[in-house]
């Protein structure tokens, strides 16, 4: 493993990581997942997998919630933190063939992952797989619309991450929900500007007023929160 781009780049920096993540990017994302879009759910004794764990933030929320934990990352050392900071089970896998039984968890969360996937309407589908029937599925990552000015950041070395990325778009996420059985309950933006500018207040206000409507579509990021419809085979 290398810091060059790639899969692995993540798993290269596993000890940085943490102190290169922008606080309040972590802050809103961990906000939007818990407080949002999880917030009327109780997990306590729920099991919940945290595709792509990174050093464990999600992790360590769903566990401070009573949940059972799986962190899943695609690096060991990614892995080995997360799961010492939130006491939860460890997993090296890949997002798009994830070593569990169809109908495992009654919740999956992905932040900021699918995109440093090959395929990101592929990890969409296998994370849908795992998730029991009547599950949630909650995903945030970036919306393609900003890709260009991603990468050129990223070239003139003003940001600090590199890898694999594969922005999705907001109606390509939709699709890859759908055609993995998912029903959309909620889609929203958030940022929407580069957090690194600041005015956090501004933002917030601009997302109150327009994350559920379609001004959202044009925002740096997206979440989605859907539920596993029924299987044909489950009515039966």
């Amino acid at each position: 493993m290398t810091g060059e781009p790639g899969p692995y780049f993540y798993e290269s920096i596993a000890e940085r990581f943490e102190g290169l993540d922008h606080p309040d990017d972590l802050r809103r994302r961990l906000e939007l997942v818990f407080d949002e879009y999880l917030g009327g759910e109780s997990l306590g004794g729920a099991l919940v997998l945290d595709a792509g764990c990174g050093y464990g933030p999600f992790s360590e929320a769903a566990a401070r919630r009573g949940a059972a934990v799986v962190s899943v990352d695609i690096g060991t050392r990614l892995v080995r933190r997360a799961s010492a900071r939130a006491g939860s089970r460890g997993v090296v896998a890949d997002a798009c063939s994830l070593a569990f039984r169809s109908g495992s968890f009654d919740v999956v969360v992905s932040s900021e992952m699918i995109e440093h996937t090959p395929d990101p309407e592929r990890a969409v589908a296998e994370l849908a797989r795992v998730l029991r029937s009547g599950g949630l599925l909650v995903v945030t990552t970036p919306n393609r619309l900003w890709q260009v000015l991603v990468r050129i950041a990223s070239r003139l070395r003003l940001r600090p991450f590199r890898g694999l990325e594969n922005f999705i778009g907001w109606r390509d996420l939709e699709q890859a929900c759908t055609d993995a059985g998912l029903e959309i309950v909620l889609h929203v933006g958030f940022h929407p500007w580069p957090f690194q500018l600041g005015m956090n207040g501004r933002a917030r206000r601009v997302e109150h007023r327009l994350a559920r409507r379609w001004p959202a579509r044009l925002m740096v990021n997206q979440g989605i929160l859907a539920r596993k419809r029924p299987s044909p085979w489950s009515r039966r």
